[in-house]
This record gives structure tokens, sequence and C-alpha cells, in this order.
């Protein structure tokens, strides 16, 4: 199992932007990344095992952030950024993936299990 914590993320409908015929990441997820970044350097992230295939999540989205948008609509930042870093070896081998409101002293917590 392993924890990580993150900070909030941005909403699924914030990540792409459109312009001049091609798709892009937009400023806001590039600024996340790079702040995930650092949050997965300050907890080892270099030296956490990677999961080769299934696996379950729990997102833990901080309470404080709550009522101002729909819990559902965080996951694909947060496993995209799991595989960008190696913590999984494609977000395709998830078994379950639950979004939760909770304690996230970060912003976001996220836990993640291989499945045997």
């Amino acid at each position: 199992m392993i924890t990580l914590h993150l900070p909030f993320p941005i909403s699924t409908n914030a990540i792409w932007r459109k312009g001049k015929g091609r798709t892009f990441k937009s400023k806001k997820y590039v600024a996340w990344i790079k702040e995930a970044d650092g949050c997965f350097l300050e907890q080892g992230g270099n030296r956490l095992p990677k999961i080769k295939g299934r696996f379950v999540a729990t997102i833990t989205l901080s309470d404080q952030r709550r009522g101002s948008c729909d819990a559902d609509n965080f996951n694909k930042g947060v496993l995209d950024f799991l595989q960008r870093v190696n913590v999984i070896a494609n977000d395709k081998f998830s078994d379950r993936v639950t979004v939760e409101w909770g304690p996230a002293p970060a912003g976001c917590t996220v836990t993640i299990t291989p499945v045997e």
C-alpha cells in the first residue's frame, strides 16, 4: 500500500485546453503538476515501489473544499499524475477508484493498494 499527500487537484474540466488546432495541458494543470512533483519528492516518491498491475485507489479530498465542487471531477488528474511518476504502470489497471471527502492535510490524500 502506498499513501501520498498531494495538493488539491484541479477539475477534469480544467486539465485540457484547445487552441490553434491542437489540444494542450492548461496552465493551471501544469502548475498543479509542478506542485504535486514537489510534494511527491518531499515524501521520498522516487524510492516508492511501482505497482505494475491491478490496483485500487482511494482519493480523499479535503473537507475544506466540500460544497465548492463535485468530488467525482478530480480523479483523472490524480491517476494521470501517479502514472507519470511511475507509482502505477497505467491507470487502466484500476479495479476500483473511490473518491471521498475527508481529512487531507495537503488537500488530497491518495492511497493505492495493489491487487494480487
